[in-house]
């Protein structure tokens, strides 16, 4: 449901939020905000209290729920992403919903696609042209993506033509997540990759995030929705692509 998305959204960037405030914002009844609440409560995405809700931790957040914010900036961004890998490439896939997009865009012909992400290796084995490796590990919580010292010892065996990377929060001096669990890995990735891009949609530019995974010199550049300011596109040190979402 989009409304409830947008619940979610809107707890995300502002915090606490009154069913009164809920209510006003998205033009319904505080009964209606009062029932969403209950349902988001019981998937495990708000945390209800008197009078309102707290949202939980992006990092906790379900991977259903993460997929279903920003979803047509997403399918935008992946597209414009994956038209971007030639044929015949060797491609290394991080994990997460923006990432699962591009995966789902590239064209059926001939190429390698590495990944850690269970979706994404489903999504890749699906066509018929494509060579998959999946690295393997132990499965992260509330996700799809494995890691772990076997992880890492298995990227450092391989070499690619391209990264693309996913982020939690997006800044000009890099690419952020809100954990630390696959800091060690997505570093590795980076370093066995002749070029590197990240996808992230607009909410994700400016967040607070504790962990900095790589740099933004690492990057050939990055790829985000047309909602992004542009005189904040303009200070990064790499080249920021906007794309218009599809309506």
């Amino acid at each position: 449901m989009t409304r409830h998305s947008d619940i979610i959204e809107e707890l995300q960037q502002h915090g606490f939020r009154s069913v009164l405030e809920l209510a006003e914002r998205f033009e319904v009844s505080t009964a209606t905000i009062r029932r969403d609440l209950e349902k988001l409560e019981q998937m495990e995405m708000v945390q209800r209290t008197h009078g309102g809700a707290y949202p939980v931790r992006q990092a906790d957040a379900p991977s259903i729920l993460k997929e279903s914010l920003h979803h047509r900036e997403k399918v935008a961004i992946g597209k414009a992403m994956a038209e971007r890998v030639l044929e015949g490439q060797t491609v290394l896939l991080d994990g997460g919903s923006t990432t699962l997009e591009v995966a789902k865009h590239l064209r059926d012909e001939r190429f390698t696609v590495v990944t850690n992400d269970l979706r994404i290796g489903n999504e890749i084995a699906k066509k018929r042209n494509a060579h998959l490796v999946m690295i393997g590990g132990e499965l992260l919580p509330n996700a799809f993506s494995l890691w772990g010292p076997s992880s890492v010892q298995q990227i450092e065996q391989l070499r690619v033509d391209v990264a693309i990377f996913g982020a939690d929060t997006v800044n000009e001096d890099g690419i952020f997540n809100n954990n630390s669990y696959e800091l060690e890995l997505k570093r590795k990735m980076r370093s066995i990759a002749n070029s590197a891009f990240f996808v992230a949609d607009s909410s994700k530019f400016g967040r607070e995030a504790l962990f900095r995974v790589l740099e933004m010199d690492g990057f050939t550049a990055g790829i985000t929705d047309d909602l992004l300011d542009p005189i904040r596109a303009s200070k990064f040190p790499v080249p920021i692509i906007s794309v218009h979402p599809g309506r």
